[in-house]
C-alpha cells in the first residue's frame, strides 16, 4: 500500500510538471501566430510605403515537436530527481534494541525474534533477519536501511502478548521512531501452565445479532448452557436504559447494570486472566454514561471474573453498543471450582 501511495506522487507531480510545461509552450506558440498576423495585417494597410524599416530580429519559436520533447525531458528529470528524493528518504538508518520478559518481568533467554522490513520502495520482497534474546533477554538490530520496522517475539511454551507494538517508523511519518539501547523496547512473554476443561461459549451463537431494549427490561443468560432464559433461570442479567428522546443524537444518556444472580463479578484488564481471585466480587457492576461526561463511550468492552451460584469460578468477555443496544457475551468457566481459568 506504501508503494502504491508513493508511485501515485510521483505521477501526479510528473502529470503537472507536463501541463506546465506544455501550456508553456503553447502559449509560445500562440503568441508567435499574434505577432505574424499582425504584422501582415499592417503591410496590407499601407499602400504607398514612404520607408522601409528593416524588421525587428526576434527570437524563434520552436516548433511543437521540439517544445513537446523538452516538457518531455523536463518531465523525465524531474520525475528521476523526485524518485532519487524518496528513496534517500526511505533508507534511513535502522537500529533496534529489545528486551524480553515474563509475567514476572523476569528476562526471557531464547525467545525468538524476527525482523522484517522493506530497504527500497519498489521491492516485491521484503527483507527478513531472526535472532534470539541473550541471557538477559536482550536483543538488537543494527546496520539496516529502509522506512518501517516490524518486530514479533515469541518462544515455544508461551503465550505472546497483542498488547505489544510491533511496527516503527523510521522514515516518512510523523511518529518517527527512535531507538535507545540504555532503554529497549519490552516485548511480554507469558509462560504456559498446566490448563484445565473449561466449558466455553458465547452468546449469541453464530451470526446473529441481539439487542437489549432501551428501558431496562431486564435479559438473564445461562452461561453453562450460552443461552438466554425465562427470568429467574439464568446467572447473568444484563439492564440497559438509553434516551431516545433524539434518536439521531451521538452523544445521549445510557446506562446498563450487569449483575451475577447470587454470584458476582470482579472487573480486570488482565489480558492473561487465567487466575480468579479468591474474594471480592460485587453482585453487580452499573455503568452510568451521562452525555455531559468528558470520557463518553459510544461502546463498551469490558472483562470480568465470575463466581456462579454454585461458587464455580470463570470469565467473561461483555461487549456493548449503546446506540443500539446490540451487545454480546462470551464466558469460560471451569467446571470443577478451581480457581484455574487457563484452557487446555
Amino acid at each position: 500500500m506504501r508503494k502504491h501511495v508513493l508511485l501515485a506522487c510521483v505521477i501526479v507531480l510528473a502529470f503537472c510538471l507536463w501541463l506546465l510545461l506544455h501550456h508553456v509552450a503553447s502559449e509560445q506558440i500562440k503568441g508567435s501566430a499574434r505577432e505574424t498576423e499582425l504584422t501582415l495585417t499592417n503591410e496590407r494597410s499601407v499602400t504607398q510605403p514612404t520607408q522601409i524599416q528593416p524588421a525587428e530580429k526576434s527570437t524563434p519559436t520552436p516548433p511543437p515537436a521540439l517544445a513537446a520533447e523538452a516538457a518531455r525531458r523536463s518531465i523525465s528529470q524531474a520525475t528521476n530527481d523526485l524518485t532519487q528524493t524518496l528513496v534517500k528518504e526511505w533508507q534511513a538508518q535502522i537500529e533496534f534494541y529489545g528486551k524480553v520478559v515474563d509475567e514476572n518481568t523476569n528476562p526471557v533467554e531464547g525467545a525468538n525474534v524476527s525482523f522484517l522490513w522493506d530497504e527500497l520502495p519498489h521491492q516485491n520482497v521484503a527483507r527478513t533477519l531472526t535472532t534470539k534474546s541473550d541471557a538477559d533477554g536482550l536483543f538488537s538490530l543494527q546496520g539496516e536501511r529502509g522506512r518501517s520496522l516490524e518486530v514479533s517475539v515469541g518462544k515455544e511454551g508461551y503465550y505472546g502478548s497483542r498488547r505489544d507494538k510491533t511496527g516503527y517508523m523510521y522514515a516518512l511519518a510523523d511518529n518517527i521512531f527512535s531507538p535507545s539501547m540504555l532503554n529497549p523496547v519490552v516485548f511480554h512473554l507469558w509462560k504456559k501452565g498446566k490448563g484445565e476443561s473449561l466449558i466455553g461459549g458465547s452468546f449469541p451463537p453464530g451470526m446473529k445479532i441481539v439487542q437489549l431494549h432501551h428501558d431496562g427490561t431486564p435479559v438473564e443468560l445461562d452461561l453453562l448452557n450460552g443461552t438466554q432464559v425465562p427470568p429467574g433461570n439464568g446467572q447473568f442479567k444484563l439492564e440497559f436504559w438509553r434516551d431516545i428522546s433524539n434518536r439521531k443524537a451521538n452523544v445521549f444518556d445510557w446506562k446498563l447494570q450487569l449483575s451475577m444472580l447470587g454470584g458476582g463479578l470482579v472487573p480486570t484488564d488482565e489480558e492473561f486472566a487465567f487466575q480468579a481471585p479468591e474474594s471480592g466480587y460485587q453482585p453487580s457492576i452499573v455503568i452510568d454514561m451521562p452525555a455531559t461526561n468528558q470520557t463518553w463511550l459510544g461502546e463498551v468492552r469490558s472483562k470480568y471474573y465470575i463466581q456462579l451460584p454454585d461458587g464455580k469460578y470463570g470469565r467473561i468477555d461483555f461487549y456493548l453498543l449503546p446506540y443500539n443496544g446490540v451487545f454480546t457475551v462470551g464466558s469460560s468457566i471451569n467446571p470443577t471450582g478451581s480457581r484455574n481459568l487457563e484452557s487446555k
